[in-house]
């Protein structure tokens, strides 16, 4: 038997109430995200497409010029690292927001809504792991190239979703490894893993994740800038 929380009918009633402006106010923020997302890809391409340019040129390019190419090149690898991890965390900020739109839709069966959970914590656990590489890799190409750039606010932030996660990873986890990655033998594990999934916790999750990203795409778009400076240097 599913049971649904007093908190979880509470809020349910609430989304109910408030269905129609949920899902246009997410609707024109996915749009607006989703533009983002295409310039990000459009900038992901560029690096990928030079970084070939100059892994031709230094197959064939005399010695006294491959440290320039080699040095190009570089540059054009650590602006892939940031353009990918922006791209990351603006993916994963749709995804958020997806959820939180499929919440909104109206009323729902239970089932479809343990579904919507089970995808949202499968994300949650897959994206949080890429956005703390990625800004392992930025901190590097910092400590690297610009060690005078105050990198307290990225550091802090990415300090913040590490500890989300590690608060979360027990019950990610559970539901990874029981109903969605992968599948616990006993049935009745499966079924008592669903039947624990709520809405209340879902969308606080949800909620506060999303916070973070936003965070951390705010702290780690400057660095863009310190990007195209480093692709300058080697002119």
């Amino acid at each position: 038997m599913t049971n649904r929380s007093p908190l979880d009918i509470y809020l349910q009633n609430r989304i109910n109430e408030n269905a129609s402006k949920l899902s246009k106010t997410i609707d024109e923020t996915l749009q607006r995200e989703q533009q983002c997302l295409e310039l990000i890809v459009q900038s992901i391409n560029h690096c990928k497409m030079n970084i070939a340019k100059c892994d031709k040129i230094i197959k064939s390019c005399r010695v006294q010029s491959l440290p320039i190419y080699q040095a190009k090149r570089n540059a054009f690898h650590d602006n892939l690292v940031i353009w990918n991890t922006l791209g990351h965390i603006q993916m994963a900020s749709i995804e958020m927001k997806g959820f939180n739109k499929q919440f909104s839709s109206g009323a729902l069966e239970i089932r479809e809504q343990q579904n919507i959970i089970k995808s949202a914590y499968i994300s949650i656990y897959e994206t949080s792991k890429r956005l703390i590489d990625g800004t392992g890799d930025i901190m590097k190409f910092l400590s690297s190239n610009f060690v005078s750039y105050d990198s307290s606010q990225l550091k802090s932030v990415r300090k913040e979703l590490t500890t989300f996660r590690e608060n979360n990873k027990d019950k990610l986890i559970l539901v990874r490894n029981k109903i969605a990655a992968h599948r616990d033998s006993d049935v009745c594990e499966q079924i008592e893993t669903i039947e624990g999934l709520h809405l209340s916790e879902a969308v606080s999750l949800i909620t506060e994740y999303g916070s973070i990203i936003n965070k951390l795409g705010a702290v780690t778009s400057p660095i863009q800038a310190l990007g195209i400076k480093r692709l300058k240097a080697t002119k």
